[in-house]
């Protein structure tokens, strides 16, 4: 499901819904990267506003990566992913 960030929840976990959100930070003119991410916020700076990006955990034993990208080079739409649940049978 493809959103805007002005209609996402900023400082709310979306790994509570079982859910992440993939941004879109344009790196040079004709490079996009994708960010996946659990939880997001804005950083006020002086002269820059910024996104502040929790990234999604590979494996429970990692720790959280935060990141701070300016943020007139992240795209206005994000997605939304669900993840799927995995029960495993013992």
């Amino acid at each position: 499901m493809i959103s805007t960030i002005d209609c996402l929840k900023p400082r709310y976990d979306y790994d509570k819904e079982n859910c992440y959100l993939v941004f879109y930070h344009q790196v040079k003119p004709r490079q996009t990267r994708e960010i996946k991410a659990e939880w997001f916020d804005f950083n006020y700076g002086e002269k820059v506003l910024w996104l502040l990006i929790r990234e999604c955990k590979r494996d429970c034993k990692e720790k959280p990566k935060y990141k701070n990208i300016k943020f007139k080079n992240i795209d206005k739409n994000v997605k939304v992913v669900f993840k799927e649940k995995v029960e495993r049978l013992m």
